[in-house]
């Protein structure tokens, strides 16, 4: 029987923007979007967005059409997505001392 891989909850640095497979209290594991100290909760839902979202391309043809999400186009191409880690940190962020 394959071993059961334990997941923590990944935590933002200050000024951090992160995404990266983890697990929240009483949630199952998935891809967990966090901001450290200084992120605006809005800086998350665009990181979800970029990568969860569907893509709409067009219009072609007069007609708009979807397309995968980031997530859903790596799982198709045979990526582990438990894998992903992204990170990006403010330019400026005022650190104490």
């Amino acid at each position: 029987m394959p071993e059961m891989k334990r997941y923590g909850t990944p935590r933002a640095k200050p000024g951090q923007l992160k995404a990266q497979w983890g697990k929240l209290r009483d949630e199952d594991a998935d891809l967990v979007f966090s901001g450290g100290e200084g992120i605006p909760r809005e800086d998350r839902h665009m990181l979800h967005s970029a990568l969860s979202g569907v893509r709409w391309m067009g219009p072609l043809h007069d007609k708009w059409r979807s397309e995968l999400s980031f997530i859903d186009e790596l799982k198709a191409r045979g990526y582990d997505i438990t894998t992903l880690k992204i990170s990006v940190e403010k330019k400026e962020f005022p650190h104490d001392g």
